[in-house]
């Protein structure tokens, strides 16, 4: 796949991730499946996922995966894993507690959970147009995709591949795509999108470590994001 191709599947919900994906740290969080440190929360907000632990078994591909904390479900495809923690990114405390992690291989993963209110008002109903939260929504990914790939690779580079405002689950959506540049991980990519959804707002992130597949691991990516859906709110 070219390069132009790979960044178009993971860019927003159709760009492949491309390519290869206190400072003690740093060292930790190059490793390919390294424990997760915890760390003050650069992003604000509510969160964690910590180090990884034994996975459950794979599902068919009709199977869906509720997540209760953001009354949604995503679709558990084939090769996906619904796993209780994920060490590929560290996430700080908070961030997406009781939220759902779903991996694919040893280095890539899609968690979903609730954005910050404080930073993102909640509007009741997603189809009247609000430009300020329009606005708070886009300002939201875009500082979450940053701040997500100085945690996967401090201090390193990163090319800002795209941010639009392409609908997820017929929802008004902001996406980023960054991509780290140099080092260990060159080529990893993190993508954060922001969803509007009656009476919270939406925070999904997915995180690829470079890997000789991995514009089959964004493939199945994209098709992981794609199926997200709102479900009945929780009582």
């Amino acid at each position: 796949m070219t390069a132009c191709a790979s960044v178009l599947v993971l860019a927003g919900l159709v760009a492949v991730f491309a390519g290869a994906v206190g400072a003690d740290r740093a060292t930790a969080l190059r490793a390919a499946a390294g424990s997760t440190a915890s760390a003050p929360d650069p992003i604000g907000g509510p969160s964690p996922v910590a180090s990884s632990a034994e996975p459950a078994p794979a599902a068919s591909d009709e199977e869906r995966v509720p997540d209760a904390a953001s009354d949604t479900s995503l679709a558990l495809l084939p090769g996906w894993r619904v796993v209780p923690s994920q060490d590929v990114v560290e996430v700080p405390p908070g961030r997406f507690e009781g939220g759902t992690v779903l991996q694919r291989g040893a280095g890539t993963v899609v968690l979903v959970g609730l954005a910050d209110p404080a930073r993102v008002p909640p509007r009741a109903d997603p189809a009247v147009p609000d430009p300020a939260q329009e606005e708070a929504l886009d300002a939201e990914a875009r500082r979450l995709a940053d701040a997500y790939a100085e945690l996967l690779a401090p201090g390193a580079d990163t090319a800002s591949l795209t941010d639009d405002a392409e609908a997820i689950a017929d929802l008004p959506t902001r996406t980023s795509v960054r991509r780290v540049e140099g080092g260990g991980l060159d080529g990893a990519l993190v993508r954060v999108s922001t969803l509007a959804a009656p009476g919270r707002t939406l925070a999904v992130l997915a995180v690829a470590r470079p890997a000789p597949d991995l514009a089959e691991q964004g493939d199945a990516a994209d098709a992981v994001v794609r199926s997200l859906r709102l479900e009945p709110a929780s009582p």
